[in-house]
């Protein structure tokens, strides 16, 4: 799969499928005891029209969902209605690792991760594979999912779990995903809280633009960065006066959320990078 968008990454068949075809089942079951008690058709009959109505819901699942990729962006169709995602709003791919309490399986989810920070996926979802217990990719895996990993290690996206990417792409013969640009702290060392900090509105005042802020950003996506950006430096000032272990969770989880809305790597504690772009965004918008 190339940037040119050579083929269709077509990810129905991993879970789509077998739920059009449940659906299709029932419905045939309702129409088969409708036509039976109201004695419209024979025995035989009925069960033709069961028949057919699952056999037309397993021939439609592959055109019903499907996910096209080309150069200039995501195509992703479900139920016949497509909907397009430009490069430019695409921020990665969210991979959540989980359980069926029913059966004790274990399955990978994929979601599309928009730059619109509002929500826990930011995205629609893309699909669903079963996984090992030990949350690796089980068998041979799907030649969907390998290039859809490739496709965004081609430009350069996030992936969630790039471990787990990097083993479907080795067992399908593709190229690893590229490594994260690394963020190395300026000479002089990333400014301290203080420096970083200096000149900025007081915390009740930055509290209120954000939940102004954040409502404009599900209006203009540009405006994404500055919203994380600014969150994170306001929870890291939050922690830094209040001192407290939940207010430093939610100061880390917010400069996480920047570094990967960035798409770099942070070694140590990544409040340090919030710091030295919260400062030089500043400068800039004093």
């Amino acid at each position: 799969m190339s940037k040119g968008g050579r083929d269709v990454v077509r990810l129905g068949f991993m879970q789509q499928r077998g739920e059009l075809i449940g659906v299709s089942s029932m419905v045939a079951l309702v129409v088969a005891i409708v036509l039976t008690e109201t004695e419209t058709a024979e025995t035989g009959a009925v069960f033709l029209v069961m028949a057919a109505i699952v056999a037309v819901a397993a021939f439609a699942a592959p055109h019903a969902y499907w996910l096209r990729a080309d150069e200039d962006g995501l195509t992703l169709v479900r139920l016949l209605v497509p909907r397009r995602y430009a490069w430019a709003d695409v921020r990665g791919l969210a991979m959540e690792l989980g359980r069926d309490e029913e059966n004790d399986g274990h399955h990978l989810t994929l979601r599309l991760r928009l730059a619109e920070p509002p929500g826990r996926f930011w995205g629609p979802r893309l699909g669903r594979i079963d996984v090992t217990e030990q949350d690796t990719p089980e068998g041979v895996p799907p030649r969907a999912l390998a290039e859809l990993f490739a496709v965004f290690g081609e430009h350069e996206l996030t992936v969630d779990l790039p471990e787990f990417a990097d083993e479907v792409l080795r067992v399908r013969g593709l190229p690893r995903l590229p490594p994260r640009p690394v963020w190395t702290p300026p000479v002089e060392g990333a400014p301290g809280p203080e420096r970083a900090y200096a000149g900025a509105p007081e915390i009740e005042d930055e509290r209120g633009d954000l939940e102004v802020l954040g409502k404009a950003v599900k209006r203009r996506i540009r405006l994404s960065r500055e919203y994380l950006l600014r969150r994170a430096a306001l929870s890291d000032r939050v922690f830094l006066r209040d001192g407290d272990g939940l207010a430093l969770a939610i100061a880390l989880r917010a400069a996480g959320q920047l570094v990967a809305h960035d798409q770099i790597e942070v070694e140590g504690d990544r409040r340090h990078y919030v710091r030295q772009q919260y400062r030089s965004w500043r400068t800039l918008n004093p």
